[in-house]
């Protein structure tokens, strides 16, 4: 007899950082990174209509990296998966994505991008961090949780 499939619960849920919650509605399109290798569930810029990286404070972020989970790891035994540098990648500019939140949450607050880590929080840090224009968090979570975020576009 075969032995069942027992790792949905693991990750059934979507609670991990770059992973889209639904395909309804979802804007997801290939960018290739730029700059550096660029993990999951982190704010990214458009460069071009064929490139995007971190944003470093000058630029507005406008979308959010997702998770590709049949990407090999060009990191060996490094946890951490990431899109290698001038490597494709996907990027969610409208719909539903879970993000890991370097500050935590509150339904329906504002989504920043930390420059330079492409971390994803709900403070502005007095005009220092880049706010991602329409996009609002849709669940409460502590600091260092894995939240839902709306994107709308912009």
């Amino acid at each position: 007899m075969a032995t069942a499939f027992d790792t949905f619960d693991q990750y059934g849920l979507g609670h991990y950082p770059g992973h889209l919650e639904d395909r309804g509605m979802a804007d997801v399109v290939s960018r290739l990174a730029q700059g550096s290798d660029i993990g999951y569930g982190l704010g990214v810029v458009d460069v071009d209509n064929r490139t995007a990286k971190l944003p470093t404070g000058t630029e507005a972020s406008n979308a959010i990296t997702i998770r590709d989970s049949v990407r090999d790891n060009p990191a060996g035994n490094n946890p951490e998966a990431v899109y290698p540098v001038d490597h494709e990648m996907s990027v969610i500019r409208v719909g539903r994505v879970w993000v890991k939140t370097s500050a935590g949450s509150a339904s329906g607050e504002d989504v920043f991008v930390i420059p330079g880590t492409g971390e994803i929080t709900n403070t502005s840090n007095t005009g220092v961090n880049i706010q991602i224009v329409g996009a609002t968090f849709k669940t409460a979570v502590v600091a260092g949780g894995i939240a839902l975020v709306q994107l709308n576009g912009n």
